[in-house]
C-alpha cells in the first residue's frame, strides 16, 4: 500500500513540474535550437499515468483482486522503464540541452527585430525574468546583430534594471532601446549573460532529477517483487479454500 501512494505522490509531482514547464519554461524551451517543446507533456503524461498506477495498486490491494495486482505489476514496470529512460537521459543529453539553448539564443539574439516569428517577445521576457542582458553579456547587443545596425549605444529596454533606476526603465522607448549608463558611469542594465544563468540553472538541478529518476525507478522493482508476491500469496490462499 505504501509503495501505491509514494507512486501517487511522484506522480502529482511530475504532473505539477509537467505543468509547471509548459506555463513557466516556454521562454528557455522556444528559444532552443532543437524542439524540447515536448518535454513538460511527456512529464504530464508520465505523471499521469503513476497516477493511475498507484490508485490501481491501492484498489487491487484492499480488495484482494490477483487480475487487478497483474495489471498493477505491469503498470509498475512501465514506469520503471520510464524513469529509467528519463534518468539516463537527463545525463546523457544535460551538455546537448545547454549548448542547444546557447547556440539558439545567441541566434535569436542576432536576429532580435528583423520580424523573427515573435520570437523576439520570448527573449525580452527571458531577459526580465532572469535579470540578464544577452547571451554572453549586453555587448553581444552591440556587435553583429540586427539591433547593432540601427543602435549603437543602446540595448533593448527588457534589459534595463529597475532596481537601479525605475524612472530610465519606463521612459526607455522599445524601438529606441535604453541606454548602458550615464556620464557619472551609472550602468542602467543587467551586466550578467543570460546564458551563464539558464545553463547554472540545468547544470544543478539536471542531475538531482536524473538522479532521483533512477533511484526511484529502482524503488519500483521492490513493488514488482511484492506484487507478484501478493498475488502469489492470494492464488494460495484460494486453493486452500477449495
Amino acid at each position: 500500500m505504501f509503495l501505491s501512494v509514494l507512486t501517487q505522490v511522484v506522480g502529482i509531482a511530475l504532473l505539477a513540474l509537467g505543468i509547471w514547464g509548459v506555463i513557466e519554461l516556454k521562454n528557455y524551451l522556444a528559444l532552443s535550437d532543437q524542439d524540447y517543446s515536448s518535454v513538460p507533456y511527456v512529464l504530464i503524461g508520465t505523471g499521469s499515468f503513476m497516477i493511475a498506477t498507484g490508485l490501481i495498486g491501492c484498489y487491487a490491494i484492499m480488495k484482494n483482486i490477483t487480475w487487478f495486482l497483474h495489471l498493477y505489476t505491469v503498470m509498475v514496470f512501465v514506469v520503471f522503464i520510464a524513469l529509467f529512460a528519463c534518468g539516463i537521459a537527463g545525463f546523457i543529453f544535460e551538455k546537448r540541452l545547454t549548448a542547444s539553448f546557447q547556440s539558439g539564443l545567441s541566434k535569436h539574439i542576432k536576429d532580435f527585430g528583423s520580424d523573427n516569428e515573435g520570437l523576439d517577445d520570448y527573449v525580452d521576457n527571458l531577459q526580465e525574468s532572469l535579470f540578464c542582458c544577452g547571451a554572453t553579456n549586453y555587448t553581444d547587443w552591440l556587435t553583429g546583430t540586427y539591433w547593432s545596425q540601427s543602435h549603437t549605444t543602446t540595448v533593448p529596454v527588457s534589459c534595463c534594471n529597475r532596481t537601479v533606476d525605475e524612472i530610465v526603465c519606463q521612459d526607455a522607448n522599445p524601438g529606441q532601446g535604453v541606454m548602458i549608463s550615464n556620464s557619472n558611469g551609472t550602468v542602467y542594465i543587467f551586466q550578467e549573460g543570460c546564458s551563464a544563468k539558464v545553463t547554472s540553472f540545468l547544470s544543478s538541478k539536471m542531475g538531482i532529477i536524473a538522479g532521483s529518476a533512477l533511484a526511484f525507478g529502482a524503488f519500483q522493482l521492490i513493488g514488482i517483487v511484492l506484487s507478484c508476491c501478493l498475488a502469489k500469496m492470494i492464488n494460495a490462499n484460494k486453493y486452500e479454500m477449495m
